[in-house]
């Protein structure tokens, strides 16, 4: 390479990092001020155990090293969201970066043809830039929560690049170092890492190695290293099933209630694979198509062949056609291998609750993201002559379409973000694109309360609980705000909540609540359930020392205060309580027995 060349080269790289930094920059720099949303305040806003830290939490097994950031967040920053969102921005800007490198390292190698290898540096930018300021990476970037997504994809590109990197380099031991340490660091983020020592060595043969055997005489410890990461996985396959099914994974059902009978209907694997084949081809068309996209979609599970066939058709030719590749052009069976192979942990036969979630193709996008760019610069080639300087032109046609298109993509990615400026817009926004789903008539509902706007959350919660009349949440909900209006309605949604999920301890505390007056041994039973199921309900601790007082039991009622006082030091009913049952309690001692 001239000195020329290589200078004009780090140039048109250093042109492309600065793009990304600032067009991230602008696209998101709005979303620093915006709250935590759904999972992500349960899970890191809300959750006192984030509160400890220590060694233990040095991350040895999957997930655990998303929960140990949260922790040295919460230690270093508070619970204030901005920290939350520069970090992700930070892991979304160096993935960005290291695609960057991975596309440039990859089109420099020798045995890449010489017109891709004059280029590299304007198609490598073009590949990290259309796939950074991608509208669909917005769930994994904004929504706090989804730094599972983007941290365990941030190292699994770094893995893939330091083995890149390897190829040309005289310090080999390094990157092969940092490969490993990357591809364990991937699987302590999130269990699709588990694909990552198979993509590395599908990237191997594709693009370092000239045979199979070439491949195990150099780097056979490099792989076995990697494969070894899997040992990060083995705690997955000793999880119990009642743990499985808590969190909706292997063992789904989809809940009906038909008159008064809860009907759960499991999700085969064979269903889910069929639900499958419709969520891949719509995440393509998101990927070309930005256009209606949502933090929930709320797909129910395709039971039957039919409803599936044209969308499997379109997945399996794509199979075959990467299948094919391997033998006929194995370079570019890369990409259709690295997109299959993301997208399976989540997207094949394995049930998970959420048929179809946009952060699932955070990694996966990067490579429709290459075969865009490549593909387009062919398409420019072959309308030209080969000689080297319609190449160049070639690739300057194809990067200036990308461009084009780049912005085109920014300026739904800023729309896109503004979604999340609010709880209340967030899931207006899903309603309004799923009318149907109950969640996100739900999670509207949940909104206007949190703003303290019942009235606005009724016809919500109404529409919630008609759509599905199993949600056991909405009905908790719903009941609450109907108590004072329709006592028998709000009894029979309380009922039907426990009756759908006799694990919610609201549930039980709501029904026993409305028990108090009519079958007061009945409400003591689902106070204490409600305490049995969540010792922290400090509603259910109120109302259980209510009916204890009345009872007599003054002593017992005086515990359950404190409790609930304990629990959420700012209850004043709950002190107010406390007070009058400690003077009753004095004035019966006083008494003359």
């Amino acid at each position: 390479m001239s000195a020329a060349f290589a200078s004009s080269e780090r140039r048109i790289l250093a042109l492309f990092i600065f793009a990304i930094l600032i067009a991230t920059a602008v696209l998101y720099h709005r979303t620093l001020a915006y709250p935590f949303h759904f999972d992500g305040t349960t899970q890191i806003a809300d959750n006192p155990q984030l509160d400890s830290l220590s060694w233990n939490d040095f991350p040895t097994r999957t997930r655990q090293l998303i929960v140990t950031t949260w922790k040295l967040h919460r230690h270093s920053f508070g619970t204030s969201p901005v920290s939350y969102h520069v970090v992700n921005l930070f892991i979304h800007v160096v993935s960005g970066l290291a695609l960057l490198g991975l596309s440039y390292r990859t089109l420099r190698l020798p045995a890449i043809p010489e017109y891709y290898r004059e280029n590299a540096a304007m198609l490598s930018g073009a590949i990290a830039l259309w796939w950074t300021l991608h509208p669909l990476q917005t769930q994994a970037v904004t929504y706090i929560i989804q730094r599972y997504e983007s941290l365990m994809g941030m190292f699994f590109l770094l893995a893939v690049y330091c083995l890149a990197a390897s190829a040309e380099s005289s310090r080999k031991v390094w990157w092969y170092a940092g490969c490993i340490a990357a591809t364990y660091l991937s699987g302590c983020c999130k269990e699709v890492a588990v694909v990552l020592p198979l993509v590395l060595i599908w990237y191997d043969r594709a693009f370092v190695s000239e045979s199979w055997r070439s491949l195990l005489s150099h780097r056979w410890w490099l792989h076995l290293a990697t494969l070894s990461s899997w040992v990060l996985y083995a705690g997955f396959l000793t999880l119990s099933k009642e743990n499985f099914e808590t969190h909706n994974t292997v063992y789904v059902t989809e809940t009906t209630l038909a008159g008064d009978q809860v009907q759960s209907l499991p999700v085969s694997s064979w269903e889910y694979l069929l639900s499958q084949a419709k969520a891949i081809v719509f995440y393509l068309q998101l990927a070309i198509f930005p256009a209606g996209q949502s933090i929930d979609h709320g797909w129910k599970a395709t039971r039957s062949l039919g409803e599936a066939i044209l969308p499997g058709l379109l997945v399996l030719f794509l199979l075959g056609l990467t299948v094919w590749a391997i033998f006929r052009f194995p370079r570019w069976s890369f990409l259709g291998g690295w997109f299959f192979l993301v997208l399976a942990p989540t997207s094949s036969i394995l049930p998970i609750q959420d048929i179809a979630v946009e952060h699932r193709m955070y990694v996966p996008l990067a490579a429709i993201a290459a075969l865009l760019v490549l593909g387009l610069f062919e398409g420019f080639r072959h309308l030209s002559s080969a000689s080297m300087n319609n190449s160049r032109v070639a690739a300057r046609n194809a990067v200036a379409s990308v461009a084009l298109l780049a912005i085109t993509f920014g300026g739904i990615t800023i729309s896109r973000n503004e979604v999340y400026q609010s709880a209340l817009a967030l899931w207006s926004d899903a309603a309004a694109k799923a009318p149907n789903y109950p969640r996100a008539q739900y999670g509207v509902a949940k909104a206007y309360l949190e703003l303290e706007q019942p009235d606005a959350a009724l016809p919500y919660l109404q529409k919630a609980v008609q759509l599905d009349p199993a949600y056991a949440e909405a009905c908790v909900a719903l009941g609450r705000l109907e108590r004072g209006r329709n006592p028998e309605l709000a009894l029979r949604l309380f009922a039907q909540a426990v009756a759908v999920d006799p694990g919610m301890s609201e549930a039980h505390n709501n029904l026993g609540a409305m028990l108090a007056q009519s079958n007061p041994n009945l409400a003591q039973l689902h106070y204490q359930q409600a305490i049995a199921l969540n010792d922290n309900n400090a509603d259910a601790h109120n109302n259980l020392a209510n009916l204890l007082a009345r009872q007599g039991n003054l002593e017992e009622a005086i515990r359950h205060y404190e409790v609930a006082i304990e629990i959420r030091p700012d209850f004043p009913l709950a002190s107010s309580n406390l007070n009058i049952v400690r003077q009753m309690a004095l004035e019966a001692k006083a008494k003359p027995q």
